[in-house]
């Protein structure tokens, strides 16, 4: 089976915390997020942030100052710190929640000594590694040779922003290690926020990444004047063409594309107003130019650079995934925007 029993629901008083010693390498909005949750349930957490400022501002004031600064961090209980290998050396369980196209950088530093590989490895980052067209649990196995047995992914339908204001959340661990899942999901799982367990991490992790080229795909086509009755069939298509291609690379029979690590992820990424990759779309969509909606977003849209990657590994695979296709012509080959999303749109059902 893909999923099985959530984890069940709690909010742990500070004598029933779990004692697992815990890092989190990553400073924006959804590594706050990610404290904040696993704050309710456990006692020891350390957390690298990049920039002197967040630290500075988590440790004296108790907010992060640049992303979610509503949230507050109690910096007796979450010790902030730039330097990532001391971070990382106090930690057992490591959280990984830089974006994918900083990681390689980010995680330079660990390069040598860091005995990554001894640790688990919770994977928070949506997309593939630019420098080495990888999936995150792939760079981890031949970078750092951590044992795909050491891997755990945890993804699902989850705004940053939600979060912060503690609206109902549901999450899924991933990994081929059950024990290791099932741990992870103790971590997320607290009066506002649930997680299920799953066997199916590589099937999960390509399925974040395309779901972040679908929803810029919906953000064109809402730019472009498309209404909601079109994008529904749109989003549809997009499902079917992901359950596709992730068979094709990574089979598993239990898989439900129903289920909310996939579907749930889609719609959230392809509707909400807070999706990154729907904004940059729609800008697109309004006419502006990739360079210059990069440019405006002032953030990192992970669909950008996952449909060069999906495109190259594609090629291994030679998939018929006309819509993925379709978005990558517009972003690298400067297709015409217009016509190709209605050419595109002629195929689905």
């Amino acid at each position: 089976m893909a999923n099985s029993e959530y984890a069940p629901m709690l909010q742990r008083s500070k004598k029933t915390r779990l004692r697992y010693r815990v890092a989190v390498i990553g400073g924006g909005s959804w590594a706050t997020a990610i404290i904040k949750i696993i704050s309710a349930n456990l006692e020891h957490i350390h957390w690298w942030v990049r920039e002197d400022e967040v630290a500075e501002g988590v440790s004296k004031y108790g907010h992060n100052p640049k992303y979610l600064s509503s949230v507050f961090i109690n910096p007796d209980e979450v010790k902030v710190s730039t330097d990532i290998r001391s971070v990382v050396s106090k930690a057992d369980y490591v959280i990984i929640v830089t974006p994918s196209a900083y990681l390689h950088k980010s995680l330079e530093p660990l390069q040598k000594r860091s005995q990554l590989h001894k640790k688990k490895i919770i994977l928070a980052v949506k997309g593939i590694v630019p420098e080495t067209m990888q999936l995150i649990s792939d760079y981890m196995q031949t970078q750092f040779k951590v044992p795909v047995e050491n891997l755990c992914l945890i993804s699902g339908p989850s705004h940053a922003e939600e979060i912060a204001q503690e609206k109902f959340t549901y999450l899924t661990a991933a990994s081929a290690n059950s024990e290791l899942a099932s741990i992870v999901a103790k971590f997320f799982t607290n009066r506002y926020c649930r997680a299920s367990v799953s066997n199916d991490l590589l099937g999960a992790e390509l399925s974040i990444v395309l779901k972040n080229i679908y929803a810029l795909g919906a953000g064109i086509y809402s730019g472009l004047g498309y209404g909601d009755n079109f994008i529904a069939a749109y989003v549809a298509n997009c499902l079917k063409e992901m359950k596709y291609f992730v068979s094709q690379v990574y089979p598993n029979e239990g898989r439900h594309i129903s289920d909310s690590v996939y579907l749930g992820d889609l719609l959230v990424t392809a509707y909400s107003t807070y999706s990154r990759n729907r904004l940059f779309g729609i800008m697109i969509g309004h006419g502006l130019s990739v360079r210059v909606s990069l440019l405006e977003l002032r953030m990192v849209s992970e669909g950008y650079t996952a449909c060069r990657c999906v495109h190259e590994i594609n090629k291994k695979y030679q998939a018929n995934i006309p819509i993925v296709e379709t978005i990558y012509g517009i972003l690298y080959e400067n297709n015409n925007v217009s016509s190709e999303m209605k050419r595109i749109a002629e195929h689905f059902v």
